[in-house]
């Protein structure tokens, strides 16, 4: 029996075309060292003509297809460009070093290039091709008493991919090659066999397909199915006591029942998805973007559609499992908040199709990938030449980037496989780099994944201004990049901070975080015994952590990881903050407070940012012997305070009108009228504040007292008081 559908949203499966398969009945160094590491370099932006090449035919496929495999030779060249040229790996010996050698250093031109392993003893060293050659040098320093042996430094490449179908998956490695009839443009895609060099993915790592069902029985993808380790298959039990009976490999939220594959022809949109993220490395069809996840089928739409309460439901099981990354190729809904408020909830990263409408919706918003969360990724779609897809939704504010997603190639049921169109294709390829980064980093958080997946684009001139990030995804540099290791860093979400750092070879933490002029803004750090961590705070124009340029606070107490620094921003922006290792290695904790703690801030105090010519004016009766005044359009103050209760106090007479204050984004009119002067006067307060950050604005109306002249409208501001 179908449930019946309840809130229905409509939902759209975010796919702007499959083309099924013939069988198919339808169409679709040193410890204590002050050098801190180089800077990252960053990646040039790729320029893409304007101009698209039409598609000309379909190529079909399905599993009774005669396997293609590609074979390649490998040349004498290639035997030869084997190693780096000019490098030798080296273990020495206990107590020795370079400086062993003697003579043999200078005669052969040796120099250290870098520690692999110190504890070891591994090293790379240069030398001068020039002077000497590999086997002379290899001879060499074999031959020394002081190695343990040397080696070149190979290279090393991905093992040849032997599913019969790669060579027409663009999105993971873009040749130029004719896809479903469109030449594309070299080195458009993800830099799949790149990251594969680190990590194919994770056995441990699971990924939820909140879709349609999963065909878990297709031969790229049932050895890749998750399986439920609380629940024994068929005996109409609910062994995890978590509601749901059977429930092997997901649930079905839409017939609510435990057959996450029920229909060929409505399950083929999730199978498409499955396929494209996690299809197995078997010499068998197509190969995902991450061959080693487990794919976890949580269907909730189904020939009807879906509704608000069965994505919810199939978010929250996810939760319940532990799943650090679901794929959403879908939409339609308008605005929830019981959705966007599970999303938020889930402990998860969120990755969500942009859709396929070709709007821009950052002005005409589509849910659920236009919802401003930290844990949402939404997703674009390019085709094979690097153009925006013509159905892509796109948004500088509410789409991060940019993915495959014309001519994709993936499962669908029955053994078969199609070409598929739409942001629905182009987000299971960020959800497959997403699952690798997490292979590489078990540890990240949802906003560490985010910002890792953002930092890390291929820029393309087509996406600049329709994508956050401006780019491709790229799992190359995703899996291996040192996000937090450089500015910007990863965003600083929350109040507490956990993390480790080696004086060796991981010394930075860089956090970005935006602050408001006047914003104060605290942190405070304590770190593991023995070690000596370091706070620094870099502004708006600093380009790196290697350096002292643009430090505008610090704390570097010799001998312990026991530092607290202090700052206003003179200007609103993004700030940095590093976190340190001078020397040792091990965990910290910082906490950072934003804005004015409890105390009495006077109208001199460098918290109150002044926007207008604001006039200092000396008196005694005054709080702190002064107030400021003025009477000019456009003039206002912001002070942001951590506290929760606020007082404005200031002289009020008959020289003053009425200002706008503004609390947390809610206006109140005020009247600074007097007959007589009240010094001191407290003219707004709010008690009862929720604990945090708050930010309080007054702003100059030009707005009199009625009854008062029409020039009557200065604003004064005296001291402001945070409880």
């Amino acid at each position: 029996m179908k449930k019946s559908l309840s809130a229905l949203l409509g939902v759209s499966l975010l796919v702007s075309g499959l083309t099924l398969g013939a069988e198919s009945s339808y169409a679709e160094s040193s410890t204590n060292s002050n050098v801190k590491k180089a800077t990252q370099q960053l990646n040039p932006t790729i320029q893409i003509p304007a101009s698209k090449v039409k598609k000309k035919e379909k190529n079909l496929f399905s599993g009774s297809s005669k396997k293609e495999t590609r074979r390649g030779k490998i040349t004498e060249a290639d035997a030869k460009r084997g190693y780096i040229k000019d490098e030798i790996i080296v273990k020495f010996k206990t107590n020795k070093s370079l400086s062993s050698l003697g003579d043999k250093i200078k005669v052969k031109g040796l120099k250290l290039n870098k520690t692999l392993d110190k504890k070891l003893g591994i090293q790379t060293l240069k030398f001068d091709t020039n002077v000497s050659t590999m086997k002379e040098i290899l001879k060499a320093l074999n031959a020394s008493s002081a190695v343990e042996y040397a080696e070149p430094n190979y290279i090393y490449k991905p093992a040849a991919v032997s599913d019969p179908y790669y060579q027409y998956m663009w999105g993971l490695k873009n040749t130029g090659q004719y896809i479903d009839g469109a030449a594309g443009k070299k080195g458009i895609d993800i830099n799949a066999e790149s990251a594969w060099v680190k990590t194919k993915g994770s056995t441990s790592t699971t990924v939820a397909v909140i879709d349609t069902g999963v065909d878990i029985y297709h031969p790229d993808l049932k050895d890749n199915i998750w399986k439920n380790p609380g629940e024994i298959a068929g005996d109409g039990i609910d062994n995890d006591r978590n509601g749901y009976i059977d429930d092997v490999n997901g649930w079905d939220f839409y017939y609510d029942d435990d057959e996450v594959y029920y229909d060929e022809e409505y399950d083929a949109h999730g199978t498409h998805v499955a396929g494209t993220i996690g299809a197995k490395e078997n010499s068998t069809g197509v190969i995902g973007v991450a061959p080693n996840v487990k794919i976890m089928s949580l269907k909730f739409i189904g020939p009807d559609g879906g509704s608000t309460d069965g994505a919810i439901a199939a978010i929250n099981y996810a939760k319940s499992k532990g799943v650090k990354v679901s794929n959403n190729s879908w939409g339609g809904g308008e605005y929830s908040q019981a959705l966007y408020d599970v999303i938020k909830s889930s402990n998860s990263t969120f990755i969500a199709a942009a859709g396929n409408d070709g709007d821009n919706i950052d002005s005409y918003p589509a849910y659920p990938a236009a919802y401003d969360l930290p844990n949402i990724v939404s997703v674009a779609a390019i085709d094979n030449q690097g153009n925006l897809g013509d159905f892509s939704n796109y948004g500088s504010k509410n789409v991060d980037v940019a993915a495959p997603g014309v001519s994709v190639l993936s499962t669908i049921p029955e053994n078969s496989y199609a070409y598929g169109d739409g942001t629905s294709m182009a987000a299971p390829h960020v959800t497959g780099v997403a699952s690798l980064v997490l292979a590489a980093n078990p540890s990240f958080s949802s906003a560490q994944l985010k910002d890792t997946l953002m930092k890390s684009t291929t820029k393309l001139s087509s996406l600049t201004g329709k994508v956050a990030s401006g780019g491709l995804v790229n799992a190359g540099l995703a899996v291996s990049a040192d996000i937090d290791g450089e500015i910007p860093g990863v965003s600083l979400n929350g109040n507490s901070i956990s993390s480790t750092l080696n004086a060796s070879t991981d010394k930075d933490d860089v956090y970005s975080v935006k602050l408001t002029k006047g914003e104060k803004f605290t942190v405070s750090l304590s770190g593991a015994a023995g070690t000596d961590f370091d706070l620094y705070l870099y502004n708006q124009n600093a380009k790196t952590v290697n350096s002292s340029d643009g430090i505008v606070a610090y704390s570097e107490k010799l001998n312990t990881s026991s530092e607290t620094l202090t700052f206003v921003a003179s200007a609103d922006g993004t700030y940095y903050l590093d976190v340190y290792a001078y020397k040792g290695s091990g965990s910290y904790k910082v906490d950072v407070k934003y804005g004015a703690t409890a105390g009495v801030y006077e109208d001199t105090s460098t918290n109150l940012a002044y926007t207008g010519n604001w006039s200092k004016v000396s008196n005694s009766s005054s709080s702190g012997g002064s107030y400021k005044a003025v009477n000019e359009a456009n003039a206002s103050m912001q002070f942001v305070f951590n506290g929760t209760e606020v007082s404005l106090n200031t002289l009020k007479d008959n020289t003053q009108g009425q200002a706008k204050i503004t609390l947390d984004g809610t206006a109140y009119w005020v009247d600074w009228y007097a007959d007589k002067p009240q010094y001191k006067a407290t003219v707004f307060n709010k008690k009862g504040l929720k604990a945090g950050k708050h930010t309080l604005k007054v702003e100059w109306s030009g707005k009199v007292h009625p009854g008062a002249k029409k020039t009557v409208t200065k604003v004064t501001l005296d001291s402001i008081t945070v409880k």
